[in-house]
């Protein structure tokens, strides 16, 4: 779409993901900050905010890594921030 939100099919197209991978992250998008990724005008439309998601995607991956990063490690790395 030209305002830069698309449908779910073209999200799991676009990015190579399943369905199933897509509403786990719809539902964990849904419940951070980012939630305003989400539009659903109606019960059965849902749109997605192509830039927010893209932001929600690199808060994830980035909560991730320090997720896998050691205790020690990361006590290190914010002291740094």
């Amino acid at each position: 779409m030209a305002n830069g939100w698309k449908t779910p099919k073209q999200i799991q197209q676009d990015y190579g993901i399943s369905q199933g991978t897509f509403y786990d992250w719809k539902q964990k998008c849904e419940s951070s900050q980012f939630k305003d990724a989400i539009i659903r005008p109606t019960g059965k439309n849902t749109f997605v905010v192509e830039q927010r998601w893209q932001e929600f995607l690199i808060w994830r991956s980035e909560e991730h890594e320090k997720d896998l990063l050691d205790p020690h490690l990361r006590i290190q790395k914010e002291s740094r921030i």
